[in-house]
């Protein structure tokens, strides 16, 4: 009689626990994640009960951090089985996600009980297509930047063939020329704009206010209907000239939609959605994750780190509602030393706000950001390898990255800074970021990077090469600005403003690359002359960063 009583009293305390939890939305911190000791802004963060919530920081703030205990929160409170969707936006943080999840004992635990899913999006909308909707083979798209610039490649020469067909048939005569500088790339821009902003008939594309599509070139308004027949000759064409209907990378987020219209109750919708990186999504992409989302959906992300190409959209056309409790701001960092972020944190943006990090709170100090002048690469290459040697040396089993800007053909160029480095070292790309390596062999490991492939990883030391006029922006980005406009017609004012455009989106490039280091951040270039340095070296503060050459010609902020 006396050991029933005490298990009816264990039993009543257990179900006080839960139903405290459950109503007070207890959710303990505490030793989820080994060596993190999670800080009490924070928690508050993760405690929050709101259905939509967005999350914004720097980077180095915790955001991705506080997406993994939101998700074993919602693990823990649940009692039934939930299906949990976390969204990332490549692969590489797929896999990075998943190994940070595999080291907390709670969520080994947790994962029997519930159905949780890590992916990037379109490789969750392509299985839900193709395995829930009964969609023929869709070809796999992988959200690394080769991937895409080959995907962009293949939409423009398909675009390219409706255009020749175009001007050879009957039909064109009866709609009004397109300009010289129409080309297939400005059609396949103009094609994924009108989808990432759902534009898909005649009536939206006529109003429409052509935002985030730059001023050059210019449409007129009788050219519109021009360019909509166009649109529809490419949507019949990639429906009817293969095996099976090809999608572009836009289409994902349509055709989901348009399956969540058909069917608002579909078995494949989930429970929970937690999104990471949500500022590189295209507004239909995060409106189709709006809706797939049955009862919660968490968003994190900061507009500095916006490195790929989106259209600015507000937050009630992507049904989301966000107000003071539902959009939380993270101002601690963890990641980098006060000095980096320093550094990083001076570029001027236009389209966001300037803030420097001196107002947050830091938990590491190090070595101000060294900027380095080479007068030629293989003098850069010799002085990176002895400073490579001297870290590895000092610092075994750190991991050290090289972030370069050479296109896809430079990288593959004999002679270029990767061969020099694989004579001394293991040089890999970032797919390997997540396998662990033997640091004790002779040649260790480096990875050797561009900036698009970094996004949400961090590197305990960090090398940014191609620091000059050429890389910083990118030439190639300029060049292209500049065959847009008519010289002989050019309208020095709206060229002013792409300018400054693509100069923006290079410094957010930029940022992105220093924000990943986080005990020490060295900057070279390699040049005949010290002044064919970065023009964005001026944003910083000379008293930021040391130098192998006189700072008197930039100024202190």
């Amino acid at each position: 009689m006396t050991t029933t009583t005490i298990d009816r009293k264990k039993e009543i305390e257990a179900f006080g626990r839960r139903l405290s939890r459950r109503w007070k939305n207890y959710f303990s911190l505490e030793g989820l994640l080994p060596g993190i000791v999670p800080t009490n802004e924070q928690k508050q963060v993760v405690q929050s009960n709101e259905k939509q919530l967005v999350i914004r920081g720097s980077a180095g703030s915790g955001k991705s951090l506080m997406l993994v205990y939101r998700l074993i929160k919602l693990m823990e409170q649940e009692e039934s089985r939930q299906k949990i969707l976390y969204v990332t936006f490549n692969q590489t943080l797929t896999q990075d996600t998943r190994k940070r999840l595999n080291q907390s004992d709670k969520y080994r635990e947790l994962s029997q009980t519930h159905d949780v899913e890590v992916i990037t999006y379109h490789d969750l909308v392509r299985n839900i297509l193709m395995y829930e909707c009964g969609y023929p083979n869709i070809n796999r798209l992988q959200m690394k930047q080769s991937s895409i610039t080959e995907h962009e490649s293949f939409i423009e020469s398909k675009i390219m063939t409706i255009l020749d067909q175009f001007k050879h048939s009957s039909e064109y005569e009866k709609y009004e020329k397109l300009f010289k500088t129409h080309s297939a790339k400005f059609l396949r821009e103009e094609f994924f704009w009108m989808k990432a902003n759902g534009i898909n008939t005649w009536d939206q594309y006529s109003i429409k206010e052509r935002k985030g599509r730059g001023h050059s070139p210019n449409v007129a308004k009788r050219q519109r209907p021009t360019i909509f027949h166009l649109f529809d000759l490419y949507q019949e064409f990639m429906k009817t000239n293969f095996k099976t209907p090809q999608l572009d990378m836009e289409d994902y987020a349509l055709h989901l939609l348009n399956e969540l219209q058909l069917n608002p109750n579909a078995s494949f919708k989930y429970d929970h959605i937690l999104v990471d990186e949500f500022q590189d999504l295209q507004p239909m992409q995060i409106k189709s994750l709006v809706k797939l989302a049955k009862k919660s959906i968490t968003l994190v992300g900061d507009a500095k780190q916006r490195i790929y190409k989106r259209t600015p959209v507000s937050y009630k056309d992507l049904n989301l509602k966000v107000n003071s409790r539902t959009n939380q701001r993270l101002t601690k960092n963890f990641r980098s030393t006060k000095q980096i972020m320093n550094l990083a944190s001076a570029l001027q943006f236009t389209d966001v706000e300037n803030v420097r990090e001196d107002d947050q709170n830091f938990f590491r100090e190090g070595p101000k950001p060294e900027i380095k002048h080479f007068t030629t690469m293989k003098r850069l290459a010799s002085q990176m390898k002895k400073e490579i040697n001297q870290l590895q040396t000092n610092h075994p089993g750190k991991s050290i990255a090289v972030i370069h800007r050479y296109n896809d053909n430079e990288v593959k160029q004999y002679g270029n800074l990767r061969h020099a480095l694989e004579r001394d070292f293991h040089v890999i790309g970032i797919e390997q970021y997540g396998k662990s390596f033997n640091y004790n062999k002779e040649k260790k490991p480096i990875f050797f990077t561009n900036p698009f492939e970094i996004k949400g990883l961090e590197f305990d030391f960090v090398f940014i090469v191609h620091f000059d006029r050429m890389h910083y922006p990118s030439s190639e980005r300029i060049n292209d600005l500049k065959k847009r406009y008519d010289t002989k017609k050019i309208n020095y004012q709206n060229y002013d403003k792409d300018y400054d455009d693509i100069l923006n989106d290079e410094k957010k490039v930029l940022y992105v690359a220093n924000s990943r280091a986080k005990e020490e951040l060295k900057i070279f270039y390699a040049a005949e002359k010290q002044i064919r340095i970065s023009p964005f070296v001026n944003d910083f503060d000379t008293r930021d960063y040391v130098s192998n050459f006189s700072k008197s010609k930039y100024k202190n902020n």
